[in-house]
């Protein structure tokens, strides 16, 4: 009886994050589809060595139990290199500049700057952009000034400071709070050519969590209030950071939804970003997602530094004078959830 109650939870917590509810206790299953599936997995197995389809009980639990892996597998699939759908590439590149991007949550209390420093060095990106940085970090990253002549430069002490550093003139730069007083995003313009600017938003949100936000409400507000801002930019556009997050959720796809912007792992894999330090318990939560008028030549999880993230490095090719994005057209009800979900964020 134990082993069925067991089966029937592991069931349950597949569907958990498909109701409305934000509480951390129930957002927390989508994180972790990748690991409940294998344990349905071991279930499965176990349910037919030790007890096999003897009973109707048995039968429905097996039968439910494959049901949801491939409820499961089929929102994680498309991650993965064994989905159909594959990343554009160009016909010719010389219509194409190149542009690298590091992007990083350093993990505030990690004082390993050297060996953050050493993969800068390694790979000379054109921007990177750090995250939980605060003044000891700024101090580490100094170093870079002279070759990252342009920087944004947020440094707080509560896990959400944020430095942006360029080798490429940024301009019209904001620092905005859109939710929370205290947590920031940047929107800024890169003039790597010339022409038409790179519109890159850097984003941070808290995540639910029991020792954070109690749900997610906070997180969604800033992610849908960031697709809103990214309808009414021209290509090329680039919104990237630790979403705290996961690549099918809800939030995730309204997003995509709303932004017509591309996700780099469709077609390619997961790349599990977060935690560096524990196999077994890693999730794809630092982001990117990018205009239709780019091509994502390599996505690399480089080597832990300290953190509990591995930092992401990105080589992105991106199409000259290409027509704007149009905009996806939404319906009335993928409208009224998206301003639901801000509402509920902001007025928290």
């Amino acid at each position: 009886m134990i082993f069925f109650t067991f089966c029937v939870l592991f069931i349950l917590v597949a569907y958990l994050p498909l109701t409305r509810i934000t509480h951390w206790s129930v957002r927390i299953w989508d994180f972790v589809r990748i690991q409940t599936t294998g344990i349905q997995l071991l279930l499965l197995i176990a349910l037919l060595t030790y007890y096999g389809l003897h009973t109707m009980t048995a039968w429905v639990i097996g039968f439910a139990l494959i049901i949801t892996m491939a409820f499961q597998l089929k929102k994680i699939i498309p991650f993965t290199s064994y989905y159909h759908e594959k990343p554009r590439k160009p016909d010719q590149f010389e219509n194409l500049q190149s542009i690298t991007l590091i992007t990083a949550n350093v993990l505030q209390p990690n004082d390993n700057t050297a060996a953050f420093a050493s993969l800068i060095r390694e790979h000379k990106p054109d921007l990177f952009l750090t995250m939980e940085s605060n003044g000891k970090w700024e101090k580490g990253l100094k170093q870079f000034e002279q070759e990252y002549p342009y920087n944004v430069k947020v440094p707080l002490e509560n896990l959400y400071g944020m430095h942006l550093y360029s080798k490429y003139e940024l301009s019209q730069t904001q620092v905005n709070y859109l939710v929370e007083e205290d947590i920031p995003s940047i929107f800024t313009k890169v003039h790597y050519r010339k022409g038409a600017p790179l519109n890159l938003i850097c984003v941070h949100p808290a995540p639910p969590s029991p020792t954070e936000n109690e749900t997610s409400e906070e997180r969604d507000a800033e992610l849908l209030i960031v697709g809103k801002a990214v309808r009414k930019l021209h290509n090329p556009i680039i919104v990237c950071g630790d979403l705290n997050d996961v690549v099918w959720s809800r939030v995730s796809t309204l997003f995509k939804k709303m932004t017509g912007l591309l996700d780099p792992r469709i077609g390619r894999g997961l790349f599990t970003s977060f935690h560096a330090k524990y196999a077994l318990l890693r999730f794809p939560i630092d982001q990117l997602f990018y205009s239709d008028d780019m091509y994502i030549e390599t996505m690399e999880r480089l080597p832990s530094f300290g953190s509990d993230h591995f930092a992401m490095l990105y080589k992105i090719w991106i199409e000259k004078d290409a027509p704007d994005t149009t905009n996806p057209t939404l319906d009335k009800e993928v409208k009224e959830e998206i301003d639901e979900k801000i509402e509920e964020g902001i007025t928290k």
